[in-house]
């Protein structure tokens, strides 16, 4: 949601850029979020959250900034707000904003669990508290075009879609101390891999068709490697609509990345990254775009652009999530 843009600085004045506070260090994307920023809006204040494990100081992109003790204070000159805690800290937080009044743009997942996600949703909307949840994939250039070729009948009636979004952040060391070893801690809000991950992959499949509801038939998660609770990711099979898809998820794939085919009588369409590709009996059809960013999400909170992911988006998409974990074969 764009800020109000305040007087009208007059004629040959640039016009200012919306003040934003910081709340939360601790979540992976924040750096993504600063540099979409940069010359888009002026970071006022910072409030480091909870830190798990100390944290390891002030976080470079925020040199500079002044760090506050409290939520409030940081708000106090703020017009919008961006929340990137760890999950568990959310409610507190997002509260202090809905005190404050201002729209804000928090990271995934809103909380933990989809009772927690529909009382925290309740409690803002309640306040008239405008969130944005950062489900980047709906901002997408190459996904937003396979949205529009869906919509055109292009693909004719679908038969088949598989989604994946993967990386190997299990692998190379992401969710060490000195990291984000929160994200596989309960306590501080964690649900495994294939939840991280795969709460794009659902919230993109209700986005690329909303008139299709979301059936889960079944799910495998896989055990990490080295023991600790929860997943390393899985695949879950779904119904969409009429049509069967299949969700993977997880951080133990090399190179990993945003991939999605969808299968139709007229066609088959396929995005990896940046490159969508559009076969069909009168040839093939493709296209070269910027692969998927988590900055865009932030781009798109300070313009207003496209279609945003709000509170009830998030509370569906934990509905879906919470079903897949309950139908899960561990193995």
């Amino acid at each position: 949601m764009p800020a109000d843009p305040g007087p009208d600085p007059g004629p040959g004045a640039s016009p200012s850029r919306p003040r934003l506070a910081v709340l939360g260090t601790a979540h992976p994307h924040l750096a993504d979020h600063l540099r979409a920023l940069t010359g888009r809006a002026e970071v006022v204040a910072v409030h480091e959250g909870r830190l798990p494990w100390g944290g390891a100081g002030p976080h470079p992109g925020l040199r500079g900034v002044p760090v506050v003790p409290d939520a409030a204070a940081a708000l106090a000159g703020a017009q919008l707000a961006l929340v990137c805690a760890t999950t568990a800290e959310h409610p507190e937080l997002l509260t202090a904003v809905a005190r404050a009044g201002l729209p804000v743009l928090v990271e995934k997942p809103l909380a933990a669990g989809l009772a927690g996600t529909q009382e925290l949703a309740d409690r803002l909307a309640a306040a008239g508290t405008a969130v944005t949840t950062a489900m980047f994939l709906r901002c997408a250039p190459a996904l937003r075009r396979a949205r529009s070729l869906l919509a055109e009948g292009r693909l004719g009636r679908l038969v088949a879609c598989d989604a994946w979004f993967t990386h190997p952040g299990l692998l190379d060391g992401l969710f060490t101390d000195a990291g984000a070893a929160w994200m596989r801690d309960a306590r501080w809000g964690a649900r495994g891999a294939f939840a991280d991950l795969g709460v794009h992959l659902v919230d993109l499949l209700r986005w690329l068709r909303p008139e299709a509801g979301l059936r889960v038939r079944g799910a495998v998660l896989h055990p990490p490697p080295d023991g600790l609770p929860g997943d390393a990711g899985g695949t879950a099979l779904l119904d969409w609509g009429a049509v069967p898809a299949a969700l993977h998820a997880g951080w133990l794939s090399r190179p990993g990345g945003v991939r999605l085919r969808l299968e139709g009588t007229r066609g088959t369409l396929q995005v990896a990254g940046g490159e969508l590709t559009l076969a069909t009996a009168d040839g093939t059809l493709t296209e070269a775009h910027r692969p998927p960013a988590a900055g865009d999400a932030m781009i798109a909170f300070l313009t207003g652009a496209g279609e945003l992911a709000d509170a009830a988006d998030a509370v569906a998409c934990a509905r879906v999530l919470e079903e897949i974990a309950g139908a899960a074969v561990r193995g």
